[in-house]
Formats: structure tokens, sequence, C-alpha cells
């Protein structure tokens, strides 16, 4: 089931914006990675991140429960994953990686994730995540309100590599009013009741109260460096100023290294 690694191959040019930000943040967390072994991606989407950790020599299994979605282009074999059986043997994976995912996770279901990932990972094995910071949550708040003035203007059909609905295929989907209340407020990015929720939810001490109910603890918690919001409202802007904004704003996402409480299920 895992990709078969092609060491030295050109990293896979990315499409658009957002992949172009989740390969630096993949950069970010390049020397935490073991040497060399089998690489879980959970949350694989386009699976841009999944070719260029296979490009990096490793073998890499990538899933996610939507592998249909709506990307303008596919990078790798994302295997589906029905949310409750990781789709790999016990004790088979030396990293599990995620980038921006577990927020979307109910407490339930991410608890049944972290079980089986303590199931498939080896001896040794660890988790890198990367997850949305407080700064993140506040600095999307603030860019709501340019990006629908933008969007209103722009009238754009794709974002980030993903192909969006129109406002009257949103407008039929949560009716005019909660169309309406969308623009007024901006809603919450994951599983939490409020984007104001968010922005305690995000911080370092709930993440690790999240990993020590699952069985894991925090080794290493760091900054990628990187600042962006939730909207592309600068799809263009360098990487190199964004490392600059995060230095004065604040880093949008968070790296998280966890390793297993206990001996993981043989």
């Amino acid at each position: 089931m895992s990709h078969q690694p092609d060491a030295g191959a050109p990293v896979p040019q990315p499409d658009c914006y957002l992949d172009r930000v989740r390969y630096a943040e993949l950069c970010a967390v390049r020397s935490m990675f073991p040497e060399r072994g089998t690489v879980l991606e959970v949350g694989g989407g386009n699976g841009y991140q999944a070719a260029v950790l296979s490009s990096w020599g490793f073998q890499v299994i990538s899933i996610d429960i939507d592998t249909q979605g709506t990307w303008t282009q596919r990078y790798f074999d994302v295997v589906g994953y029905d949310g409750k059986v990781i789709p790999v043997e016990n004790g088979k994976i030396d990293a599990v990686f995620s980038s921006n995912v577990l927020e979307h996770i109910p407490q339930p279901e991410l608890m049944l994730l972290f079980a089986e990932m303590r199931r498939v990972l080896a001896p040794g094995g660890i988790l890198i995540h990367i997850l949305p910071s407080p700064v993140w949550r506040f600095w999307t708040m603030l860019a709501h309100y340019p990006w629908l003035l933008a969007r209103l203007i722009r009238g754009s059909k794709t974002e980030a590599g993903i192909a969006l609905p129109t406002l009257t295929a949103t407008a039929n989907r949560r009716g005019w009013l909660g169309l309406v209340k969308r623009a007024l407020w901006p809603a919450p990015h994951g599983e939490y009741p409020s984007s104001v929720a968010e922005l305690f939810a995000f911080r370092e001490n709930a993440w690790r109260e999240r990993f020590e109910a699952g069985g894991f603890e925090i080794v290493c918690c760091c900054s990628t460096g990187i600042f962006y919001t939730g909207y592309t409202l600068f799809p263009r802007l360098p990487m190199s100023w964004r490392r600059c904004l995060a230095r004065l704003l604040g880093s949008a996402c968070k790296i998280h290294v966890v390793k297993p409480l206990g001996p993981c299920s043989a």
C-alpha cells in the first residue's frame, strides 16, 4: 500500500498558493522526521505533501476520508479512510504526519484516531502535527471582511487550489439568512462552537490536554515561522516576506512533535 520512495526525485511544483505554504511548512519539520522509514500522512488532501515526502526518500501512505474533493490538481494516490480504522498493520509506521487536520476532528473521533495512531506506530515512532495557532485564528478573523469584499468584487471560482461554490450555491445550502450570518461573522475553522472559541482551543496547553487524553505527550512544540491567514488575500506574497511577518505578527501554525506515553500496541 505504501508508495515506493523516489529519493532524489524533483520536488513536485506546487499548483497554488496553499501548496506553496504547505511545502514551506513541511520544510520546517523535515529535520524532525527519522532518516528513513515509512510515513503515514493523515488528511492527505490533494497529495502534495505526500509527494514531497516521497521525493525525500520516505515510503509514504497517505489517507483521507474525502478522496474526491474539489482539488484542481492531484499529486499522490491518497487512500480512502473510513474515519475509524487506519488501513495499516500494527507497528508499521515510523512517523505519523498531519498538517492542519486534527482541528477538524470532533473529540470522540479524535480519541479514536489517537488510538489507531498508537496501534500502527512502530516502537520509537513519533507523531508530527502542524496545527493552527491562536495567532492564525486572530488574524483570520480580521481578514474575513477584506476577503469577503474581494470575493464580491472578483467573483473568484478557485482559491488555494480548491473550487469555490458560488454565492447562490452557498445560499441554497445554508439559506440566505445563513449566508448573511456567515458574512457578518466568520465561522469556526474546525470542530469548535465559534471562531472566538478557537482562540482558546488552538492554544498549546489545550492541545497538550487532548494529546495526553489520547495517550501521548508533547516532546517539542515550536512555530513554523510563516505568517498567513485563512483567506487568500495576497497569494503571491513571497515566502521570505511571510517569514518576516511571522516575526512581527506571529506564526500561523505550530509544530507539535508527540510520542506515546507508554508502549504502543504490538
